[in-house]
C-alpha cells in the first residue's frame, strides 16, 4: 500500500521501488496539463522507467536533480528536463483530450478517457499506473493515485513535464491563429488579462463552454469579468 506522506522536496523512486517490491515490473507515472484552462485541451503524460534503472540509480543522482514538478521548472528547465526524460526513460507519451470532449463529459471523465485512450495506443504496457491526485478510474489495470504525488514520484514528475511541454507547445501555436489573448504567455488559463480580453472580444473557438467565465459571457455577453482566476 502506498502513502500520502508529506510533500518532499525532491522527488525520487522510493514509490517506484516499493512497487518493484511488490513484484510489479512495469510502471507508469502519469500527470495532467491544462485542468484550470479556459481553453484548449487537457494533456496527459505517460513516463515509463525500466527497473532496472529504477533499481540502479539513487533519487539524488546527478542526472535526475531537474526532474521534479513541472511548475517549479522555468519553461526553458522544462525544455531540457524532457530531453534528459527521454534519453533515461524507457517510454514517455502524451495524448490529449479536446476542449468540446471536455464540455462534453466533464474534466474528471476527460482525464479518466483521456488515460483511456492512452493506454490502447501504446505499445508498452504499464502492469500498474501511479497518478498524481486524488482519483478513482476505472482503466484496466491496476491504478494508485497518489496526493502530490508530482512532488514525491520521479515518474509522475516526468510525466508532468511531458504533459506541460506539450501543451505549451500548442499554444505558442494557438497564439498565432487566436491573437488578442496571450495564449503564449497565459496558456490559456484566466488571468486578468485573458478574462479582460474574453469581455472584449469575445470567446474563442477553442475556449472551454462550460467553464466559467466563458459560459457566463456566452449567456451575457455585455458583462465584465474583472476579477482574475489563476
Amino acid at each position: 500500500m502506498i502513502t500520502n506522506n508529506p510533500i518532499s522536496i525532491q522527488p525520487s523512486f522510493d514509490i517506484e521501488n516499493k512497487l518493484l517490491s511488490q513484484d510489479y515490473r512495469i510502471i507508469g507515472g502519469i500527470d495532467e496539463a491544462g485542468r484550470g484552462s479556459l481553453a484548449g485541451p487537457l494533456t496527459i503524460g505517460l513516463v515509463i522507467y525500466s527497473d532496472s534503472f529504477i533499481k540502479k540509480y539513487p533519487h539524488d543522482l546527478e542526472v535526475l536533480k531537474n526532474i521534479k514538478d513541472s511548475k517549479q521548472l522555468t519553461p526553458k528547465k522544462r525544455i531540457e528536463s524532457l530531453e534528459i526524460i527521454k534519453k533515461h526513460s524507457k517510454f514517455t507519451y502524451t495524448e490529449m483530450v479536446s476542449h468540446q470532449i471536455i464540455d462534453e463529459i466533464n474534466i474528471n471523465r476527460a482525464t479518466e478517457f483521456a488515460i483511456i485512450q492512452l493506454l490502447s495506443k501504446i505499445s508498452i504496457k504499464p502492469d500498474v499506473i501511479i497518478l498524481d491526485g486524488n482519483f478513482t478510474f476505472n482503466i484496466g489495470i491496476p491504478l494508485i493515485s497518489i496526493k502530490k504525488g508530482d512532488t514525491r514520484s520521479i515518474s509522475i514528475a516526468s510525466a508532468s513535464i511531458a504533459a506541460k511541454v506539450t501543451r505549451d507547445k500548442l499554444f505558442e501555436h494557438f497564439d498565432s491563429i487566436y491573437p488578442g489573448y496571450n495564449f503564449q504567455k497565459n496558456k490559456g488559463y484566466g488571468t486578468l488579462e485573458h478574462r479582460k480580453a474574453l469581455t472584449e472580444i469575445g470567446v474563442s473557438p477553442i475556449h472551454r463552454k462550460t467553464y466559467q467565465p466563458v459560459q457566463n459571457i456566452l449567456q451575457y455577453p455585455n458583462s465584465l469579468l474583472t476579477s482574475e482566476n489563476q
